[in-house]
């Protein structure tokens, strides 16, 4: 009896993890777009909607990937080394909190899997008001 409890602890699963060190396969953020009705500034906010097509990954399937989104007021501003927010898994868009219409905003969304690995793209969209 303890030489099979101690097979069943030495043998793996055909099913299991494997180890992942390839990021996901991500085309990166498709659009980045709000409505803001008349004039913009004096202290108005508005929230800009982002959305992507999903991405794919080797291990994690498409509905457990996050993705990071790096927002800057100047065009390839974004700071990578730590993403303004990320969304819950298998997300496909984000709004973001509202922001000033006063400023230019520019955004960058990577996808990462369940081991942490993120893709590395540099898709860059402009935010666009498509009410004016």
């Amino acid at each position: 009896m303890l030489a099979a409890a101690f097979w069943l602890v030495i043998s793996s699963p055909a099913e299991a993890k494997r180890v992942d060190n390839t990021p996901p396969s991500f085309a990166g953020l498709k659009s980045a777009t709000t409505c803001i009705p008349g004039p913009v500034g004096g202290g108005r906010t508005t929230s800009y909607n982002l959305s992507w097509d999903p991405a794919t990954d080797n291990v994690s399937p498409s509905r457990r990937i996050v993705y990071d989104v790096y927002q800057a007021e100047t065009s390839g501003g974004e700071d990578f080394s730590a993403p303004t927010y990320t969304t819950p898994a298998g997300a496909t868009s984000f709004a973001t909190p509202p922001l000033s219409t006063d400023k230019h905003f520019y955004f960058v969304v990577r996808a990462r899997d369940q081991a942490g690995n993120s893709d590395s793209n540099t898709v860059q969209r402009e935010g666009q008001n498509l009410c004016v």
